[in-house]
């Protein structure tokens, strides 16, 4: 008995029900054809899993990673991402071709799918001598030749690789080339490939499990309908021979639905059992469970273990080469898809590589596989653009460029440039990490920006008045990173720089008034390790973020008393050296619920002493800033040299994590705090005997692009404590040369 399944995305998983009805009624299956998803499950049971072993496989949490495109928190490498920014679009570009060769060609990315294939098939591939007759059962699968545009089958080959091939559904996950051709979702061609189980089979009966159809004409509003019908041949969806019965399951799921597979893989169950009958009357043969088991423990014992010898990388250049050899040293041990995992995925991270495919060989006279790494180094040019945009008046506009430098190194140039009212900057930075031993980065920079903090500052529609705080800052040094595990990061830095502050010392001023100015220029040097796996960038709802830091200041102050406050007053200089140390865990509980809990502490001691006045002090002096509204604030009330603060919160998450609606509430807690004395002066106040709060309220939406939201903020210092926003984008800034 021959089995075809049909593609359809996650409708597919209803091929596992239909199999597993056959194998319960002892229906034996002799053949399997398959495209696309039916490529991919036809292709797992050929390779000697049972059916409940798919189901379980792909009800597992690895399965579900792979098909968001993502890779396993473990192997996420916090070393290799980049500093998190305002950015919400981001395109590619080579220097020497147009743009319309960059934009992107998958929704997912691959890297995790292609690896869990070449590991869970390659040893099976290895003992069928590399043919598809040669299997558990003799299995074909059809892919799309986007080169020579024809249905192309395979009858031989590597299985993972003509799994993968088959697979590739356009715009889902990128292509990949099979001896030399661009291969895509065999559904474009044949989505029922049922004469190729007649042509290369010629069964005595043929089930067919079919979940997909001819699409509808596309309407002149739909740009995908009408790319798939451009691209996509129709299929006749019958069987090739007369005695035949087709299983067309009917279930709910949509197309990159693989959330909850239970229910397709019922509603395939529930089909083939409704044609049962009529299969059972025309198949005369029976397999036992335990006949078919005992095959299936026989053969998968004779397949090889994956132990890697040979390593051979394509498409890069000799310097590119070694650099990627090096990143996969092996040292002395043997290397096995578990020692390889984490160095094969510290590469994908790299961001001058692209695209990673790997295809394991087997060679029989040394009993090892050779691993052929097919690698597409990334394109050189990156543009970003992103920024914020509020109904206070706190927009902003974000570029940024970066250059990728890949030869015995892996580095980039980046400039970036924010722009508005309230915040401006720009930086220049080369980042280049080391093919050494222990994951190192080095990163000479150099960052300009200010923020301009206005006295009315509620609503995007009011009078904006004369700015009453405005900080400059610049500043240029070097910054040593290490790898620490794959969520850790020790990073060393040296800076110089200079802040320039211009401020009242309070609310009655006008334009004509001329502002203090007080200079601080500084050496400064500190060492941090963190260790970071929170899921976004802004308002996450998941992983942590422990960072403990030590930092030295040394420099000289200037201040210049402006005109509300000279009262007889001559230019002040002084000498200040601090150290500080700052604690800071971000935690969350509960990731896959509805109901998402977490908590934030916050502990900072330091030695900074007062500077000239009461206003300069605060502006140096560190300041809690738990939620991204309150970065936008000057509220002096959340500064001091010393303070442990703290807060929770609580999200609902719905629609799939697209949805927040977040409650935050914080207590910030001085000792010893920075306070106003006579004539502006500054003064220690008394240890804990002030106590202030935020409370916070958002509802979120995380769009394609980036988060919009609505917030209500309570903010205890201020003269009008209630506000309000509404957001799209992220409130992220630069680095400041003292954090």
């Amino acid at each position: 008995m021959g089995l075809v399944l049909s593609g359809g995305g996650a409708t597919g998983l209803t091929h596992i029900g239909v199999m597993k009805a056959l194998e319960e009624n002892g229906v034996p299956i002799d053949y399997i054809a398959g495209a696309s998803m039916g490529a991919l499950v036809g292709g797992m049971y050929a390779a000697g899993y049972s059916p409940a072993q798919i189901d379980s496989l792909f009800h597992t949490e690895l399965f579900q990673t792979m098909a968001a495109g993502g890779i396993e928190p473990r192997y996420q490498y916090y070393f290799k991402q980049d500093p998190p920014d305002a950015s919400l679009i981001s395109v590619k570009l080579d220097l020497d071709t147009t743009l319309q060769y960059s934009l992107p060609t998958n929704l997912r990315e691959p890297a995790l799918i292609d690896y869990e294939q070449m590991t869970m098939l390659g040893p099976v591939s290895a003992l069928a001598g590399y043919d598809l007759d040669s299997l558990f059962v003799p299995f074909r699968c059809v892919a799309s030749d986007i080169t020579d545009q024809r249905s192309v089958t395979f009858s031989t080959g590597d299985l993972a690789q003509v799994v993968r091939a088959s697979m590739s559904y356009p715009f889902y996950f990128k292509p990949i080339r099979v001896n030399g051709h661009l291969m895509m979702d065999g559904g474009l061609y044949n989505n029922f490939p049922s004469d190729v189980m007649y042509a290369d089979f010629l069964p005595d009966f043929i089930v067919g499990s079919n979940v997909s159809y001819n699409s509808p004409p596309p309407s002149e509003d739909d740009l995908i309908g009408q790319l798939r019908a451009m691209m996509q041949e129709r299929t006749m969806f019958e069987l090739q021979c007369e005695n035949g019965v087709i299983v067309e399951p009917q279930t709910t799921i949509s197309l990159f639905d693989f959330s909850d597979p239970r229910l397709a893989i019922a509603d395939g169950y529930a089909a083939a059992m409704a044609r049962m009958p009529e299969i059972l009357a025309q198949v005369q043969r029976r397999v036992s469970p335990e006949e078919l088991q005992a095959r299936r423990t026989t053969f998968r014992k004779r397949m090889p273990a994956m132990v890697f010898d040979q390593l051979r990388i394509h498409g890069l250049t000799r310097p590119q080469t070694r650099y990627v050899e090096r990143s996969l040293d092996r040292g002395k041990e043997d290397l096995t898809p578990f020692s390889l995992k984490p160095k094969y995925f510290r590469l994908v991270a790299d961001r001058n590589i692209a695209q990673l495919y790997p295809k394991a060989t087997y060679a029989p006279d040394r009993k090892r596989f050779d691993l052929d790494l097919y690698v597409k180094r990334e394109k050189n040019l990156q543009v970003r653009f992103g920024g914020m945009f509020s109904s206070r008046p706190i927009n902003t506009g974000m570029v940024g460029l970066r250059y990728n430098l890949f030869g015995r190194s892996s580095a980039h140039i980046e400039a970036s440039s924010y722009f508005g009212k309230f915040y401006a900057a720009g930086q220049v930075k080369l980042r280049a990490y080391l093919s050494t031993k222990a994951p190192l980065y080095l990163e000479p920079s150099f960052t300009l920006h200010r923020w301009d903090h206005f006295r009315s500052f509620s609503t995007f529609f009011d009078e904006v008045k004369p700015s009453f705080i405005v900080i400059r800052e610049a500043f240029g040094g070097l910054n040593v990173g290490m790898g620490l595990d794959n969520k850790g990061l020790l990073r060393y830095d040296a800076r110089y720089g200079e802040t320039r502050d211009r401020y009242h010392q309070g609310a009655d001023f006008t334009s004509r008034d001329t502002a203090d100015v007080t200079t601080f220029r500084h050496f400064t040097t500190g060492l941090m390790i963190e260790r970071n796996s929170l899921n976004r960038k802004q308002h996450p709802n998941a992983g942590e973020s422990l960072m403990a830091s030590l930092r030295f200041v040394t420099g000289e102050e200037f201040t210049d008393p402006g005109s509300i406050n000279a009262d007889g007053r001559t230019d002040f200089r002084a000498h200040h050296d601090w150290a500080v140390a700052k604690v800071t865990l971000d935690k969350y509980f509960l990731p896959r619920g509805i109901f998402k809990f977490g908590f934030l502490a916050e502990g900072v001691f330091s030695t900074m002493p007062a500077f000239q006045n009461y206003t300069a002090s605060v502006i140096r002096a560190p300041a809690f800033q738990p939620t991204p509204e309150s970065r936008t604030y000057f509220i002096d009330r959340f500064r001091s040299p010393k303070y442990v603060a703290g807060g929770v919160r609580t999200i609902i998450a719905v629609a799939r994590n697209k949805f927040d609606l977040r409650m935050e509430g914080y207590v910030f807690q001085p000792y010893e705090p920075f306070s106003r004395a006579n004539n502006n002066n500054t003064e220690l106040s008394a240890a804990f005997t002030e106590r202030y709060f935020i409370g916070s309220g958002s509802l979120i939406y995380q769009s394609p692009l980036g988060p919009v939201w609505f917030n209500m903020s309570y903010f205890d210092g201020l003269l009008e404590p209630w506000a309000w926003s509404l957001n799209f984008g992220y409130i992220l800034f630069n680095q400041k040369a003292q954090e």
